[in-house]
Parts: structure tokens; sequence; C-alpha cells
């Protein structure tokens, strides 16, 4: 019985006792609203600003009635409690909603365009990776070329290396037999001087002894003249 009187005293006391806000709590003035911040609290004193709806404020004293509030400019007043509502007013949530939307189709926007880009990029880079293929293509075709080419010039070159030794081989010979030539031709000229003089030699001989033969002979006739 004591513990449920006690009990009831401490409720009633609770009760009676002043309500205490929750430091710096802050409210908002309800949806569709304009209202006036006063210097106390009653519609006697006087207005220090005008409150709209989604206007924030610091609550600083809470009655019955009125709260004693800070507004975003710094001003200090009283407003009736019944026009505060701890919830973000729709208009403010909608707003706020509403930047997010567009943001977000912002983005949207952006990705779209980046992603247009990215398919541009990839066809752009699809024709060049095209155009490097065909380009490789005929580089190694024109390299085939080259390569057949280079190894005609090198058959070509073993061709005029042994042309070439054998040009040098048969002006070698050619020397050769220039060189026997001339001594040939020096030999025949030595016989034929010796030919000539032994022919002038023998020529001699025989018109000598002719001419021996003859005087002997008339010296024959003349003795057997005698």
């Amino acid at each position: 019985m004591n513990y449920l009187l006690g009990l009831c005293c401490l409720l009633v006391c609770v009760f009676a006792a002043p309500a205490v806000p929750a430091a710096a709590d802050t409210l908002y003035v309800s949806d569709q609203l304009v209202i006036t911040l006063r210097q106390g609290k009653g519609t006697q004193y006087k207005i220090l600003k005008s409150l709209k709806t989604g206007d924030p404020v610091e609550v600083l004293e809470e009655g019955e009635r009125y709260l004693k509030v800070r507004a975003r400019g710094g001003e200090e007043g009283y407003v009736l409690k019944q026009y505060l509502s701890r919830e973000t007013p729709k208009t403010k949530v909608i707003s706020r909603l509403e930047k997010e939307q567009q943001r977000l189709k912002d983005e949207l926007a952006k990705a779209r365009q980046r992603g247009d880009e990215l398919t541009a990029q990839s066809r752009d880079s699809g024709a060049r990776a095209k155009g490097l293929e065909q380009s490789l293509g005929q580089k190694e075709k024109d390299l085939g070329t080259l390569r057949e080419q280079f190894e005609a010039l090198q058959r070509k070159s073993a061709d005029v290396v042994r042309i070439s030794e054998e040009r040098d081989s048969l002006e070698t010979e050619n020397t050769r037999l220039q060189v026997e030539a001339q001594s040939l031709r020096s030999e025949n000229e030595t016989l034929l001087r010796t030919g000539m003089i032994k022919w002038f030699l023998a020529g001699g001989g025989v018109f000598f002894i002719g001419w021996v033969v003859g005087k002997v002979s008339r010296k024959k006739r003349r003795g057997s003249f005698s």
C-alpha cells in the first residue's frame, strides 16, 4: 500500500514538473504555414520575424503552449508549439527528393552519354582494328614479295660472283695466252731471222761453189787447148 502511494506521488511529480527539451533539439514549421516569432508568450508581444513552412528553429526552452526558439538568423523568441514539428516538412522532403531525382537524372544522362561515347569508340576501335588488320595483311604480303626479291638477288649475287670468278679466270688465261703468243711471236721472229741467214748463207755457198767449179772448169779447158 505504501509502495503504491509512493509510486503515485512520483508520477504526479513527474507530470507536474515543466518539460525540459533535449539539448539543441531542432523543429520545423509545419506544412503550409507562416507563423510569427515574438518577443514573449502571447500575441501582445512584438513580432521579431515571420517563419514559413520548412524553416528550422533550434529549441531553447519548452513550455505548455509556447517554445522559446532560435531562428536561423540568430533571432530568439517565442512561437506556438502546435505549429512546430520534428518531422521534416513534406515540401522540404519533396524538394530534397526532386533535387536527388534531378541529380540521378543528370548522372543517368551522363552515363548514357558516356555509354554512347564508349559505343562510338568501340565502333571506331573496331574500324581501326579492321583497318590495321588489313594493313598488316598488306605489309605481310609486301614483306613476302621483298623476301622473294631478296632471295632472287642473293641467287643473282651468287651468279655474279661465279661469273666474276670465271671472268677473272678467263682474263688470267688470256693474259697467259698473250704472254705465250708474244713468246711464240718472238721465237718465230728469231727463227725467221735465223732461217733467212741460213738461206742466205746456203745461197752464197752455192754461188761460191758454182763459181769455184766454173773456175776449175775454165782452167781445165785452157789446159786442154794448150
